[in-house]
């Protein structure tokens, strides 16, 4: 038996031994700290201007489609696609604003974007991509802004030493020219 105990004893000092050096060689769990919230967008460029709109508020991101042009219509409705099996209006955005887009046409992008039934896919210069903006980064600047896309622009991100105008689509599906699409 006693033989049985100093094993016991043996092993258990063995466990403790390696039980301290793991304790001795273990890191510190990271501090905690604190993490600013961020927005994450769709960046890019509209009027020679850098633009994010909320990732939620766009149903889709695709290559400008094939259109088919509509009599009688503003010229900065370049017509209807088909769009997953629904009709679209596809506008010209920059045409819309009273400029005119930059971008190559294979650099430029439509954003489709929904309100209340009522959808529409925006074209406009190439997109840079979706970031994340921090949110105390946001101000309701908009002197950066260019005066034709202000209506539709409650501030600007600052990120990296640029301003991106948060463009809100509600704010153009309220405007009554943008719904008046008849020439």
């Amino acid at each position: 038996m006693s033989t049985d105990k100093q094993a016991d004893n043996k092993a258990y000092r063995q466990l403790a031994e390696l039980a301290q050096r793991y304790a001795d060689n273990a890191h510190n769990l990271p501090a905690q700290i604190d993490v600013t919230p961020t927005r994450s967008v769709v960046c890019f460029h509209l009027l020679g201007h850098p633009v994010a709109i909320l990732l939620e508020e766009i149903n889709e991101l695709f290559e400008v489609p094939h259109c088919t042009r509509l009599p009688r219509v503003k010229p900065w409705v370049r017509g209807v696609a088909n769009v997953r099996g629904k009709l679209t209006p596809i506008i010209d955005f920059a045409s819309f604003l009273g400029g005119r887009l930059q971008a190559a046409p294979k650099r430029q992008r439509v954003l489709l974007v929904e309100r209340e039934g009522i959808a529409a896919g925006l074209i406009v210069d190439e997109v840079v991509g979706m970031k994340h903006f921090r949110v105390d980064a946001y101000s309701e600047q908009r002197d950066v802004v260019p005066p034709q896309l202000a209506r539709f622009v409650p501030g600007t991100f600052l990120n990296d030493g640029e301003y991106w105008a948060l463009f809100r689509p509600e704010a153009l599906f309220g405007h009554d020219e943008f719904l008046a699409v008849a020439a």
